[in-house]
């Protein structure tokens, strides 16, 4: 794994946008999906990319490392979140894969599996996954050793929670074919959790989730 610290959050924003620019705009005679991360830490690079957008480039399709069963217009609703940004760059919504959330749990679970094994069977290639970082060692919706070997052979998993959302997440055995994993992590309350993934990463449901990955980069502010 590879380790970059930034100076301040905007730095780091500013290195995502480039990133995500980089890969938009990328030119691909397959189909080329961007894997986005929900959570609060890279809303701002996704406000950005809305508000002054790069045109993507035809072959790029949009995907979602997990999302919680709630409406679209739910504030915790990935996919809602970052489609102000997939409008103004130019993604139409037959190049966007995201979770069906009116669907049942495990039905929603079911489609997003489908949906992603026929990118993939089309030559679809998955060049850049964003990932966030949990103070309690998760990512996506893997939340432990459990959730990484319920999701053995599959691509998309149902992570049914009490007194909160359930989930639909990717599985570790999808986050293996992400050519390069750009985990993000910021603020004083991620630094113990920051510590332990870059001292033993495979303590954490985190370090399952892309033990089998073949580029994976931290990077925290």
């Amino acid at each position: 794994m590879k380790f970059r610290r930034f100076d301040n959050y905007e730095k780091m924003t500013a290195q995502v946008v480039d990133l995500l620019t980089t890969h938009l705009r990328a030119e691909s005679s397959q189909p080329k999906g961007i894997m986005l991360s929900g959570g609060l830490t890279p809303q701002p690079a996704y406000r950005r990319l809305a508000a002054a957008p790069v045109k993507a480039s035809v072959s790029t399709h949009i995907l979602f490392s997990d999302e919680r069963m709630v409406p679209i217009l739910s504030p915790e609703n990935n996919f809602g979140n970052a489609r102000p940004m997939i409008s103004a760059i130019g993604v139409s919504e037959q190049r966007v894969l995201r979770v069906r959330t009116e669907l049942a749990l495990a039905d929603a679970a079911s489609r997003y599996e489908q949906d992603l094994a026929a990118f993939l069977k089309k030559g679809g290639k998955i060049t850049l996954g964003l990932l966030g970082l949990g103070a309690d060692g998760h990512t996506a919706s893997i939340f432990s050793a459990r959730d990484v070997e319920a999701g053995r052979g599959h691509h998309a998993l149902a992570v049914p929670k009490e007194g909160e959302p359930s989930r639909v997440t990717v599985t570790a055995d999808f986050l293996s074919l992400v050519d390069c994993i750009i985990f993000i992590a910021s603020g004083p309350d991620k630094a113990p959790i920051v510590k332990t993934f870059m001292a033993n990463p495979e303590s954490l449901p985190a370090g399952l989730a892309v033990a089998g990955a073949r580029d994976v980069h931290l990077w925290v502010s």
